[in-house]
């Protein structure tokens, strides 16, 4: 096993027919003896594993000149001549000595120089035997020095073991703490010149994106400085408590709290071991060391813990197997690879350590698929093992916002216009039906779950899932009504309970049993249950929903209706609105952009889908549009509303068409279309201002949730109290009461958190 193969003067060894993990003590005990058989030039070698590695002429001549050597030393033990004579006392002493210098030659080049170094023997008794005594030294003494100028001895001695010379050549690098390997930084590669290609993480962690020569994806590197630079008496006691502990057994303890639990035990034994051994610590440095030991032994693992880290950009987390690269998508910059890898027994450890967060669920060969939210995390893991993956663990891991996206947090990322988000805003608020459409990755479900914001406290809201990805409990502690409903996987395409879960059309119907409320039903995939919102919208008119799928457009909707589910395409006017996300990016390697990419309403009297919205590219972001169809004001299109004139709206609003789910709901309600539309102005005014806010400020938080449920709470209540019996607002005294009131949110909002932060 392991054998290598030539191609001309290449060596290639092919992994996948290797029982023993790459650079591991006995793949190089085989890989040694095999080089040291061929006998034939080899120029480079390849390894091809989970990547390909080939080491040029200069690295792979380092290991053929070692097995250079070990090739003569095999025959030096088949010349019975350089031991003297069969009868000389230390015959099989020489023999011997030789035999185990040459068997340590594949453990450790140190160590089988030492062996020869030490051997000694007295002076022969005998005048007979003292030829073969002067012999053999003069071999032995030729032997070390042949062996000492070897390139890989000096290398060994200079790494330190026989496993981390190899791993330089290879560039990769040797875990101090676990038995694992990671990748270096690949030669040539280049920091990304973007501001968000560089950033810091908690513990100490700093992000680097690099590009990489003849990759299409950037690299992602993360170095935690602290366990890099520190004592190593230190990084001993580390690598002793993770040996330790590894497989301490937890049964009966609660996963879901024992990291941090752990993590602060073990910073306690670290700042004790500290002082017994006079070594100098920080409280910091002890609490990232009992960050590094609860990873490894109850958490996933240090490097998923450091990308679960990295929750403001990175998506999802992918595992293709065992010893293959981790690989992210991240917000701004794609697909990235990492130099992270796990071997197998640390990638069965960190799944297990998930499961355990579930009392009672299995992951093993008769439950070889696992799908769990992972609540320490707020992370969605699927979990896949043999038989139901070629004898791979694999996993795909999604990190959720534990806080929900909020419109001023689309305007910060440039996904949608200050006009779209107020005009969104209202028709939310009016309780239109909408399907939010695009591809896997877009933000179907980070932008669904922005909407309930905007449907504030006064309405039930009722999230159906089969796994909670929409962050209920992040609203429910905000006065909103909501409780979420659990049902089986939405891709099993039959009407049946399981487990006592039921489908998810069967749900939605009970549901609504229980009195109104806004429905929001996150990932439609099966026939059944497209099949049961459509029924649902059309048997129940009025009903309010929100529902996410993966589409591209309007025709891929119609053609799936008909063509997939066996549905009339007709049925598709019962949804209000949809709403279509998209990925764009400018230029081959340019940071990934999550955008609204247009918007229809349907117009149920004249049998037609109307364009409302429509992004129009342009050469940056900044100069991109989100064009509104139906009004000619350029307000509509800004991006700037630091001076937007009300007056001058109210006098002068250019109203193409009046779209037809607006004019539904005008009819409703009896509110003329044209006060919505400035209703929606004026909630475009303010999110933009919240924005705005956040970038004088530098406070992200003043986008997030909390400040911004505040602001649109107090809004509502303005607006209403401005309200006239024929349903108008004097929006100009409105946006005269914004202006004075907003300043004073910001600065109690400040000094809430700074008094907060003192307590």
């Amino acid at each position: 096993m392991c054998n290598v193969h030539l191609e001309g003067t290449r060596a290639i060894l092919d992994m996948a027919k290797c029982p023993y993990e790459f650079a591991s003590p006995e793949f190089l005990n085989l890989h040694l003896k095999d080089l040291s058989t061929i006998e034939k030039e080899i120029e480079v070698i390849r390894y091809e594993e989970e990547v390909v590695i080939e080491l040029d002429k200069e690295k792979t001549r380092v290991l053929t000149e070692y097995a250079g050597i070990i090739r003569q030393i095999e025959n030096i033990l088949l010349k019975e001549e350089i031991y003297g004579m069969p009868q000389d006392p230390f015959y099989d002493q020489r023999k011997k000595v030789i035999r185990k210098f040459y068997e340590y030659t594949f453990i450790s080049p140190v160590m089988a120089l030492d062996i020869l170094e030490k051997y000694a023997e007295g002076t022969p008794e005998k005048n007979i035997f003292m030829k073969g005594h002067q012999t053999f030294r003069a071999w032995v003494k030729g032997i070390e020095k042949r062996f000492r100028e070897t390139k890989f001895y000096d290398l060994v001695k200079k790494t330190g073991d026989l496993r981390k010379a190899f791993l330089s050549l290879t560039g990769l690098k040797s875990l101090f703490f676990v038995d694992s390997i990671i990748m270096d930084l690949p030669e040539g590669a280049v920091p990304v010149k973007e501001k968000e290609g560089s950033y810091e993480l908690p513990y100490g962690i700093k992000v680097q994106i690099y590009e990489v020569p003849g990759e299409d994806a950037y690299l992602y590197v993360a170095e935690n400085n602290i366990m890099e630079n520190m004592d190593p008496t230190l990084s001993k006691l580390v690598a002793q408590a993770i040996n330790d502990h590894m497989r301490e057994a937890n049964e009966d303890k609660d996963y879901n709290i024992l990291f941090n639990l752990k993590a602060r035990e073990y910073r306690q034994y670290f700042l004790d071991q500290a002082i017994m051994r006079g070594v100098r610590i920080t409280p910091k440095e002890a609490l990232v060391m009992g960050r590094e030991v609860a990873a490894w032994t109850v958490g996933l693992g240090s490097y998923l813990e450091t990308l679960a880290l990295d929750r403001d950009n990175i998506t999802d987390i992918y595992i293709d197997s065992e010893n293959s690269p981790i690989y992210i998508e991240h917000a701004r910059f794609g697909l990235c690879h990492t130099t992270y890898r796990y071997n197998k027994d640390l990638l069965e450890h960190a799944f297990l350590n998930i499961i355990k967060t579930l009392r009672g669920k299995k992951f093993d060969e008769n439950n070889p698929i696992a799908d769990i939210v992972l609540k320490r995390l707020t992370m969605r893991c699927h979990m896949q093992r043999p038989p139901a993956t070629f004898e791979e663990f694999q996993g795909a891991l999604r990190i959720m916002k534990e806080s929900p996206f909020t419109y001023s947090q689309y305007l910060y990322f440039k996904s949608m216009s200050p006009f779209f988000a107020g005009y969104d805003d209202v028709l939310v608020s009016l309780g239109c039906s909408e399907a939010v459409l695009g591809l896997k990755g877009v933000g179907k479900t980070a932008f669904t779950a922005s909407k309930i914001s905007a449907i504030g406290t006064r309405k039930r809201i009722i999230p159906i899932q089969d796994i909670e990805e929409i962050p209920v409990r992040a609203f429910r502690k905000r006065g909103f009504h909501i409780g979420a409903a659990r049902v089986q996987s939405s891709d099993i395409d039959e009407r049946t309970i399981r487990g006592g879960e039921l489908d998810l059309i069967s749900m939605a119907n009970a549901l609504l049993r229980m009195g109104d409320s806004a429905l929001i039903i996150n990932e439609v995939r099966s026939k059944t249950a497209v099949q049961g919102i459509i029924n649902l919208l059309n048997t129940q008119p009025g009903v309010f929903l929100l529902y996410n799928l993966h589409a591209e457009s309007l025709r891929d909707i119609q053609d799936r209706l008909e063509l997939v589910f066996g549905i009339p395409a007709a049925s598709m006017f019962a949804t209000d609105r949809y709403t279509f996300l998209k990925k764009i990016k400018f230029g081959r390697r340019g940071v990934v952009h999550r955008v609204l990419g247009f918007e229809y309403e349907s117009d149920l009297e004249n049998k037609r889908f109307v364009e409302i919205f429509k992004f129009r590219r342009d050469i940056s972001i900044e100069k991109c549009v989100l064009e509104p169809r139906f009004i000619k004001n350029p307000e509509a299109i800004a991006y700037d509303y630091s001076k937007i004139d009300f007056t001058k709206l109210e006098k002068k609003l250019d109203i193409a068409f009046i779209p037809p789910v607006l004019m539904r709901r005008c009819e409703e309600t009896g509110v003329s279309p044209e006060q919505y539309i400035l209703q929606a102005f004026f909630k475009a005014k303010m999110y933009y201002d919240i924005y705005e806010a956040s970038i004088k400020t530098n406070d992200k938080l003043l986008r997030e949730l909390d400040f911004v449920l505040r602001c649109n709470t107090y809004t509502n209540k303005m607006l209403a109290s401005l309200e006239q019996e024929n349903g108008e607002i004097d929006f100009k005294e409105a946006h005269k009461k914004w202006n004075e009131q907003f300043g004073t949110l910001v600065k109690e909002e400040l000094m809430m958190r700074e008094k907060e932060s003192r307590m």
